[in-house]
């Protein structure tokens, strides 16, 4: 059973239920596969796809953004280490002034969270599942992405400057 929950417009959850947030130890940061998840996206974006009952188009590629991995980061070290699953940290705020506080002047952004997936594929393959996640995905005016996990806490990013 997935849970999904909306927040202020931005997807908020989609977790596996058994799994809970509870902190790990920093050394738990794994870096990801930036070229697979690059893959991933893009093939859908490429492709277009359903997004619970609504068909969205083909959208151009997003490009990797080193900021926004580094934002992403931040968000998914501050879950862990703060117990807590939600785009609002108790001490950090809400995404876009994150994203500002990091350097990424945005004119748009979204984020996706997710907790309990292992694998690049798995976690890409949960956003599409769930329509709000899948529609951040499929935005066509991101032009660019970041994920970070930490411990089993993603965060990915995207952004247009």
């Amino acid at each position: 059973m997935t849970l999904v929950s909306v927040l202020l417009g931005f997807t908020l959850t989609l977790a596996k239920p058994s799994e809970g947030t509870h902190p790990l130890p920093e050394h738990r940061f794994a870096g990801v596969n930036k070229t697979l998840l690059l893959q991933l996206v893009n093939d859908v974006r490429k492709k277009g796809c359903k997004c619970g009952d609504t068909w969205y188009p083909s959208a151009p590629p997003v490009a990797w953004n080193e900021l926004l991995e580094k934002a992403a980061l931040n968000h998914s070290t501050d879950m862990n280490r703060n117990g807590f699953f939600s785009h609002t940290s108790p001490t950090n705020g809400k995404a876009g002034p994150r994203l500002e506080a990091i350097g990424y002047n945005w004119r748009t952004y979204g984020e996706n969270i997710a907790m309990g997936y292992e694998s690049e594929k798995e976690v890409v393959a949960g956003w599409l599942t769930s329509p709000g996640h899948c529609k951040n995905i499929m935005n066509p005016s991101y032009k660019e992405m970041g994920v970070a996990k930490v411990g089993n806490l993603w965060t990915q990013d995207f952004g247009t400057r």
